[in-house]
């Protein structure tokens, strides 16, 4: 799935939220917290609300980025089941920059119709608030 969004704001400072985990939580609208494992390793705490009742989980993700090409990608595994790759390209306009995300998820389960509507609805919110940031 490939989602684009276009924000008012310059490439580096997308490239900053993108790579400043703590940046990108506080902007998330269901990550509570990311912890630092080490080097570019993360304990990611998110809940989920589906109908009334939350529910809470951690997962690992990998950050790899690329300065020069203005490219972010995060590896996660969720529930040790589903395998997530996020890529993030950060392309230059005029006044304002246009994010393309790739989402690559992978499982046994069959999610992914599901884990693609909760990553329109969430990463809509999370650039509504980068934005405003």
């Amino acid at each position: 799935m490939i989602l684009t969004f276009k924000l008012n704001k310059t490439p580096e400072e997308i490239f900053l939220h993108l790579t400043d985990m703590q940046k990108f939580a506080e902007a998330h609208p269901i990550i509570s917290k990311i912890e630092k494992i080490e080097n570019e390793n993360y304990k990611v705490h998110e809940t989920l609300t589906f109908g009334l009742l939350p529910f809470s989980f951690t997962y690992p993700v990998t950050v790899s980025k690329n300065e020069a090409t203005k490219t972010v990608n995060y590896d996660a595994v969720v529930l040790k089941l589903i395998k997530i790759k996020m890529t993030f390209n950060l392309l230059a306009k005029a006044k304002s920059t246009e994010v393309q995300e790739n989402l690559d998820i992978n499982s046994l389960l069959p999610v992914k119709a599901l884990m693609h509507r909760v990553f329109r609805q969430q990463h809509t919110q999370l650039y509504k608030n980068n934005d405003s940031l």
